[in-house]
């Protein structure tokens, strides 16, 4: 599975439009058609069976079996589930909170494998420091691609509305998703592109749903069979490239003991080949973040993430200071520990997040790695030039 999917962008074709106008967003690329008006407050009427019911079980509103708000049928289950007329659903209605945002949750049970569906606005209970960003920002996702707002893998998948549904997201709010917990957990390096590309169709199929929902014209295509090959770490990092990142290095001597860059040169090979058995995996270019994750399949060492998409700005602002070691520079603010390390530059094409942490107990790997690699990331996706410093004045922030 490691050979890489066949990268085609997505097509956009024409249906033949309704009598109604109805509003359009963002349609090149991304959109086909316009979605058949669907009433919502019939569909939340089948989905709750008796008014107050909190959760929700049975057909879907067209009297067939589809699962997860009508959205999901036999057909998009089976590549994930095998058996998918052995799947139930347990859903709670899609409805909009004052707070919270839109919401809803669907639960597929199906024989030994499971999946929850979960719709909901990336607030401060799902930040990018917390559960949310360690397991949907890891580098084994890859971005969706053809300008949508999402990732996947074998085991998780995530997909924002697109912008002119809701609107862009500001600087203090956080796009609508819809993310897809496969509900098992990762036992090769490999990445199951089956099950991965039937993750990406369920997120699009939901997704759809949802913009009939909420009033928007167009449908989100389906990249399930264009995702790029996921990264599977088998390669470790040449000298002066941590994470592969030309000129990033490691100080000589970590104080708990690691090498530079984080192996030993081989002896006696005569060259400067790095034989660390760490692996180092790496989110492919051109989506939303950029992981990299340095350890083993089941231990990771060291996580260093940019957030080069600002429409996931919100995921972070709330943490900029909250380590002992504040840092700036003349582009940004951050603070700083041992083991942990955020800092958000305002570069040309909007605000980017870098964040860092150390699963090891001991050392001060992050504090002596990462305003180097702000630099170094800063430099190589074409925010300029800055330097980060530590911030020793008495400035309240």
């Amino acid at each position: 599975m490691s050979a890489a999917d066949s990268d085609h962008s997505t097509g956009v074709s024409e249906a033949t439009p309704v009598p109604v106008p109805r509003a359009r967003w963002h349609p090149r690329r991304l959109l086909r058609g316009r979605v058949r008006p669907v009433v919502a407050a019939a569909v939340a009427g089948v989905l709750l069976g008796v008014a107050g019911t909190a959760w929700g079980t049975g057909t879907g509103p067209f009297g067939d079996d589809r699962k997860c708000w009508g959205a999901l049928d036999d057909g998009d289950l089976k590549d994930f589930f095998h058996d998918p007329d052995r799947v139930t659903a347990a859903e709670t209605p899609l409805q909009h909170r004052r707070v919270e945002g839109r919401s809803g949750l669907c639960r597929l049970t199906g024989h030994n494998v499971g999946a929850t569906v979960n719709v909901h606005q990336l607030d401060e209970h799902y930040d990018g420091l917390g559960r949310w960003g360690e397991e949907y920002l890891s580098s084994r996702l890859v971005p969706m691609g053809g300008g949508l707002l999402g990732m996947a893998s074998d085991t998780r998948a995530w997909l924002a509305v697109p912008d002119g549904c809701l609107g862009r997201p500001d600087t203090f709010e956080a796009p609508t998703v819809v993310d897809i917990d496969g509900g098992y957990t990762v036992q090769s390096s490999e990445v199951d592109k089956k099950d991965r590309a039937a993750l990406t169709h369920m997120a699009v199929k939901v997704m759809n749903r949802l913009l009939d929902e909420y009033g928007c014209g167009g449908t989100v295509l389906d990249p399930a069979d264009h995702l790029p090959a996921a990264d599977e770490g088998r390669n470790g990092d040449r000298p002066g490239a941590v994470c592969r990142i030309k000129g990033l290095a490691f100080p000589a001597q970590h104080k708990d003991g690691e090498q530079a860059n984080g192996g030993k040169k081989a002896k006696d090979s005569g060259n400067d080949e790095d034989t660390t058995a760490e692996s180092v995996r790496v989110t492919p270019d051109g989506g939303p973040v950029r992981t990299c994750e340095r350890g083993h399949l089941s231990s990771t060492n060291l996580r260093v993430t940019t957030v080069s998409d600002s429409r996931l700005t919100a995921l972070f602002g709330l943490f900029l200071y909250q380590y002992d070691t504040r840092l700036k520079s003349s582009r940004g603010r951050g603070s700083l520990s041992d083991r942990e390390g955020i800092f958000q530059a305002h570069c040309q094409t909007g605000d980017v997040t870098f964040v860092a942490h150390s699963y090891r107990s001991s050392g001060a790997q992050v504090r002596a790695l990462f305003p180097r690699y702000v630099e170094a990331e800063a430099a190589r996706i074409g925010c300029g030039a800055f330097r980060v410093t530590t911030d020793t004045s008495d400035e309240e922030y």
